[in-house]
């Protein structure tokens, strides 16, 4: 894959932590940056701040609410209609929240921006992802998958939404074990078309993704943090940006990277049938088919 000087990419959760660093580190190797954050107000903000950091390629921010489905089509809409060639997607955008909430289309916050907006998002840039060939789609997946406390042994499909048991901690791994699914499933499906998926777990970050929880849970994450010696954003951005433009990694699809390197995530992460029904009860859910047969063959990823 060539290096990103002058090409597309398109990152969420552009306000803050990851998807910040990440745009602002692609727009310093004068990519072109499409930055998604969720309110209107922030996007004169963030495209100061990220073209006022860099100074080199061009920055576009775009608003949208990814846990409404509305909304996601709309950001896809608008993003492939003004770029036609899109060369990186990479999914950043996170939330924590303490307890159990609806969004607008009546479906659980956390499932609706960690795991269905990626597919939606990557359903409506398919297009401009195959035309800009060879291109890449980065998921953040931790591995709280397989480590610590309430670790998922595999998916609930009928506890996706934390529909039957609601726990934070719970949902959280349970989405990450999703996210792996994903990818591993759409690698399979994109073969042959030049746009590779990758899932990457960028390791211990400090960022604000728990900002919604009461004050002292929001304190013990950082000390754990701190014991832990988490990076900083801009330091884990750069495990985001190997995936998503370091040649070596042409032909590599579906597979999970932990801090920059490949490796072998859980076993209830590697089920290509548990990843196929995942995949159909999301089509399902949604009323609607994502990938076809008639995508065109393209150079390696």
């Amino acid at each position: 894959m060539p290096r990103p000087h002058g090409r597309t990419f398109v990152v969420t959760g552009g306000s803050s932590g990851l998807g910040r660093a990440a745009a602002e580190r692609l727009s310093r190797m004068r990519a072109n940056v499409v930055a998604v954050v969720r309110r209107e107000d922030e996007v004169r903000e963030v495209r100061a701040a990220i073209a006022g950091a860099t100074g080199r390629g061009t920055v576009e921010v775009v608003a949208g609410d990814l846990s409404s489905r509305t909304s996601v089509e709309e950001v896809g809409r608008e993003i492939r209609e003004r770029f036609p060639e899109i060369h990186g997607l990479l999914h950043c955008a996170g939330v924590r929240l303490p307890d159990r909430r609806l969004g607008p289309d009546h479906t659980e916050v956390m499932f609706a921006v960690e795991y269905l907006a990626p597919f939606l998002l990557t359903r409506c840039l398919i297009d401009p992802l195959a035309a800009g060939a060879p291109s890449r789609v980065v998921v953040v997946a931790g591995e709280e998958h397989r480590k610590g406390f309430r670790a998922p042994r595999g998916l609930d499909l009928k506890n996706l939404q934390g529909e039957r048991q609601f726990s934070v901690l719970a949902h959280g791994k349970h989405l990450a074990l999703a996210r792996i699914l994903f990818v591993q499933e759409l690698g399979r499906r994109l073969e042959g078309t030049g746009i590779g998926v990758l899932a990457v777990a960028p390791g211990p970050t400090r960022t604000s993704l728990l900002r919604h929880y009461p004050w002292h849970l929001q304190m013990l994450e950082r000390a754990s943090l701190l014991v832990r010696g988490a990076q900083a954003p801009e330091e884990a951005a750069d495990h985001l940006l190997h995936a998503a433009t370091d040649p070596e990694l042409a032909g590599v699809s579906g597979k999970y990277l932990l801090e920059g390197r490949e490796v072998v995530p859980s076993p209830a992460a590697r089920d290509p049938e548990m990843a196929r029904k995942l995949w159909e009860l999301t089509e399902e859910l949604l009323g609607e088919r994502f990938v076809g047969e008639d995508l065109p063959d393209g150079e390696p990823s």
